[in-house]
């Protein structure tokens, strides 16, 4: 009996040192990998995005068009018939491609660690997040882990919802509000909950 005691103990020691040692192995410092220029231009763009960006009235078309011509000067795809809402935050514009017609809601968040690509007609609601960057959980420094958006043409994706990275929404997808999307979707899909799943197929009527 005592044997056996010592012998638990033994294990349960050798176990927590183990995990001692992993946890001293592990270093999460959330500093982003990217170059010290790219850095500098975020910086001075986030700095626009918060002043002459957010400060323009959310409505009238020379507002509009002055908002995307401040993204396009960072290097920003977005076609001047698109609709940005001044509280829109948008981190690195020059990874960002916005066709015609399309909207982004207001507060909503473009993380462009990677490439987000909209297509026309397509609506981005309220407090949506659209993420590209995450962490390699099994990673002792927690490193960065990106993969591009890409959202179709006559997508909606409703209030508080986000799109994890990597995703595709197919053309004429909706995702219900609230939902959190982290697989691919098929032309016409409704999809919601967290993780979304497929609800049904949209239907136009004429």
């Amino acid at each position: 009996m005592v044997c056996c005691r010592w012998q638990s103990r033994r294990v349960y020691k050798e176990k927590n040192n183990q995990r001692l040692k992993s946890m001293n192995d592990f270093k999460p410092i959330q500093t982003s990998q990217m170059p010290r220029a790219e850095k500098l231009k975020n910086a001075v763009w986030t700095l626009v995005n918060k002043t002459l960006f957010r400060i323009t009235p959310p409505h009238f078309g020379v507002f509009r068009k002055f908002r995307v011509l401040l993204l396009r000067s960072f290097g920003a795809d977005v076609s001047f018939n698109a609709s940005i809402h001044p509280s829109a935050n948008i981190d690195f514009p020059w990874r960002l491609n916005v066709g015609d017609d399309s909207s982004i809601g207001k507060n909503a968040w473009l993380y462009c660690l990677n490439n987000i690509t909209i297509g026309k007609a397509t609506c981005i609601g309220q407090e949506v997040y659209l993420l590209t960057g995450s962490h390699d959980i099994s990673s002792s420094h927690f490193d960065l882990v990106t993969k591009p958006i890409t959202i179709g043409d006559g997508v909606w994706i409703a209030t508080s919802s986000a799109i994890l990275p990597g995703v595709t929404l197919s053309d004429m997808t909706v995702v219900a509000a609230g939902s959190v999307v982290i697989k691919n979707t098929e032309a016409n899909d409704v999809v919601g909950g967290n993780p979304a799943k497929f609800i049904k197929k949209r239907e136009i009527v004429k």
